[in-house]
């Protein structure tokens, strides 16, 4: 029987053809890309893992409800939700309030309207424009020296030199925490000098100083914060991703020089 070896050998050319051509297109892709691409995934199953949990609890709890209504007991009324907590200004969340609050005054005293579906292009290249500067000038206004009173509320190993550390903004007159949490990543030296006994402080409250570096950026297609407001939406074509240049972490709160040694750490 004579095999038909025309169309099996152009079926093995075009099988090595695919496999020469595959790394090549797959090469396009940069280091960079990836990166980013990565990080925005872990940051979208982390808020998939936190509305998921929340989810969970709500049921749980119309499942009991359900139950003592169809046993004939007193069924609980639904709690109050909680007013939210205005974030502490010192945090990142509350400089991003700062920051969201300048861009709509900003934008109220704007000559260039934001461009909708009837502006042209001259006007929407004119907006694109001035909302550039904005962004290069608050980006300069928003970077500071700063000090905030906080506890740490937990780390996670980073390297064998520094940890991720989650922080909780501390409201020091009222000895309570206030708005949300903010990891940033701490040397292990820092940590370890602000973990030592001192018989004269047991106050728990650390003093986190450093520089607070807004990156401010223009994104054409956000006009919403989304479902996960993930970067933080400040505008129309405008979110929020910022860095914290650590300097020191000093457990003498309330002591004089606290300050001081936050922004001078001993080596």
């Amino acid at each position: 029987m004579r095999l038909q070896t025309r169309p099996f050998l152009a079926l093995c050319l075009g099988l090595l053809v695919c496999g020469v051509s595959s790394p090549r297109a797959f090469s396009q892709a940069t280091d960079e890309d990836l990166v980013r691409k990565n990080e925005r995934l872990q940051a979208r199953g982390i808020d998939l893992e936190t509305a998921l949990a929340a989810a969970l609890a709500r049921i749980a709890d119309l499942e009991k409800s359900l139950a003592m209504a169809a046993s004939g007991g007193n069924v609980p009324l639904p709690a109050a939700t909680p007013t939210a907590i205005a974030p502490s200004t010192n945090s990142p969340a509350g400089l991003a309030a700062e920051i969201r609050a300048a861009f709509a005054a900003a934008v109220a005293k704007n000559p260039e309207p934001a461009p909708t579906a009837s502006s042209n292009d001259d006007e929407r290249v004119r907006y694109v424009r001035w909302l550039n500067k904005w962004i290069a000038s608050s980006n300069r206004a928003f970077r500071d020296r700063v000090d905030w009173p906080v506890r740490i509320t937990d780390r996670r190993p980073r390297s064998n030199i520094d940890q991720f550390v989650t922080f909780q903004p501390w409201d020091v007159k009222r000895n309570e925490p206030v708005g949300s949490t903010f990891e940033i990543a701490v040397p292990n030296r820092a940590l370890e000098r602000a973990d030592r006994p001192r018989a004269d402080d047991e106050d728990p409250t650390l003093l986190l100083g450093g520089v607070f570096i807004p990156a401010i950026r223009f994104n054409a297609d956000r006009f919403s914060p989304g479902p996960f407001d993930n970067p933080p939406f400040v505008g129309a074509m405008v979110e929020l991703t910022w860095r914290f240049d650590f300097q020191g972490l000093s457990p003498r709160l309330g002591i004089a020089g606290a300050a001081d040694d936050a922004a001078n750490p001993s080596p």
